[in-house]
Formats: C-alpha cells, structure tokens, sequence
C-alpha cells in the first residue's frame, strides 16, 4: 500500500470520526436547554420561551374532562381557545387562552391538526356554552362533533351545503312567532306572549316589504308600502294562531311560503259580489283581532 492511499484513509477515517461527534454532541441538547433571555442561545430580537410564572398568569388550567362533560358534570365555565395541554392520558389539564385572540394553525397533512387540535377546541366549545360556525369542505366535522354538540349538549346545528344549498338545513322565519303564538293559545289571559308575536309579524312584515328601512315611511309610495306590510301582519298572524301541528298534520306548516301562497288564495275571486276572500276572511275573526286592525 502506498503512502497516498494511505493519506487517504486517514483523511476518510477523520472525517467520519468527525461527523460521529457531530451527531452525538448535537443530541444532547433541547428546546429547554434554551435560556429565557430576549438575544443569544439561539434567539432573535425580543422572542423567548415563557417561563412557568407566565403560562400559569396567561392560560387558565382546566381539567379536559370529556366524558364528564357529555354527562352535563363540571362543565367548564371559562371560555376560550384551548391552545395546549399538561399532564398524562386520563388526567390532561387544558391550557385556555380566555382573552379575545385569533389562533391560525398550519401543520402538514397527517400531524394531527384535527384529531388533536380542532376536535378538543370542539369539544371545549361545547362545554363551555360558546356559539361556533365551522368551515367543513369535506362535511366530517358535521357528521362527527354536530352529532355530538345535539346529542351531549343541547346544540342547534345547522349546516350549509354551499355546494347544493338544497341540501342544506332549513330555517323557519316564522319559528319565534309560532312559539309566542303557541303560549298564547295555550293560555288566553297570557297577554304578553300574544304582543310579542304580534310585534315580531309586524317587523318580519316590514323587513320583507321594505328590507332596506325608510321606503314605508316617506315618498308618494308610503301608503302602499304600510298597507303591504299590514297584509303580510295580518296573515302571518292568521297562520300563527289557526294552522298549529295537529294529529292529522303533525308537522309544521306554519312557513313564510305558507303566509304568500295564502296571499296569493286570498286575491282570488270569492264569489260574492262586493267582497273579496281576504275580506270575508276578515269577517270572520273577533272584533278586536289585531289582524283586523
């Protein structure tokens, strides 16, 4: 063997030796090995790790207590993002930010940004009593956490498909005046229930005949605009009090369709001269019915 074949080897053996130490120097150290100053160690500018005092002064530590939850037990009752945790499995303490804070999560596909970040704030959502939209492309979080914020913890969930918005979930217009309506006919001397659904036709009226406000009350077309929202008054009113669910018809017909579709009834020929169906309609309710006023 000659000598630059054997410079060589030495030289390859020195450099291994030398990535070896490298490798087993660089693992020694961790993220805690980093000092709280504000330069230095590994630090830019005025960026440092925050000390134990600080994350006991800036997050709350709750107990994440799911299965308690679900049964309606020591529900939490701060409110906010859930945006760490301590603790080992069965005795996890939540980390909750209560301050108003935006929180943006980025994370490559497969690290857990919804098993382990999303589904806890869910469920703390839930807990807690906080009102939520989520945006779902795919719909797992409807058919997972909606079934749960309904079945755990009173939730009215909703969804929107914007892909075929008539497989979305409906609302009724109609479903506040329809419940102060039901109090009211369950309980005649129940006088506030009956003005209250009295008042909530009378402002569904108007944002339906003058959605943008200010029309019904001046120009050459006011008179037409109040009497349009007295019509819709009084038929929301009519439908409210006399088309409840029955036994024969134990599903809500009480729609705002329902309230045009008898507009559009009553503007037919009644077939008594002088009058028309909306009047003899009239004719028929107590003197002192609002829907005659």
């Amino acid at each position: 063997m000659d000598i630059q074949t054997i410079f060589l080897l030495i030289c390859a053996g020195g450099l291994l030796l030398l990535l070896g130490a490298a490798t087993h120097f660089s693992g020694q150290g961790s993220l805690d090995n980093i000092k709280s100053r504000t330069v230095g160690d590994g630090q830019h500018g005025t960026a440092r790790w925050a000390t134990q005092k600080e994350i006991r002064k800036t997050y709350r530590h709750i107990p994440f207590r799911p299965q308690k939850w679900r049964a309606g037990v020591e529900l939490p009752q701060v409110q906010g993002l859930v945006l760490g945790s301590t603790g080992r499995q069965g005795q996890v303490i939540a980390l909750v930010d209560p301050d108003d804070i935006h929180c943006l999560m980025i994370g490559a596909s497969g690290v857990g940004k919804t098993a382990f970040f999303l589904y806890p704030n869910l469920e703390y959502t839930c807990a807690s009593g906080m009102s939520f939209l989520a945006l779902d492309t795919k719909g797992d979080l409807a058919r997972n956490y909606g079934a749960v914020a309904q079945r755990y913890y009173g939730y009215q969930v909703a969804v929107i498909d914007l892909r075929s918005p008539t497989r979305s979930d409906g609302y009724n217009l109609l479903t506040l005046i329809n419940s102060y309506m039901d109090r009211a006919r369950d309980d005649p001397n129940d006088l506030a229930a009956r003005a209250k659904a009295e008042k909530y036709a009378q402002i569904l009226a108007k944002t339906i005949v003058d959605p943008e406000g200010g029309a019904s009350d001046r120009g050459q077309n006011a008179y037409f605009y109040r009497a349009a929202e007295g019509l819709l008054t009084a038929v929301i009113l009519l439908l409210a009090e006399y088309l409840p669910p029955t036994r024969e018809h134990p599903e809500e017909r009480r729609h705002i369709v329902s309230v045009f579709q008898l507009v559009q009834d009553l503007t037919a020929p009644s077939g008594v001269k002088g009058m028309t169906r909306f009047q003899l309609l009239m004719a028929k309710l107590p003197t002192g019915h609002k829907a005659r006023q």
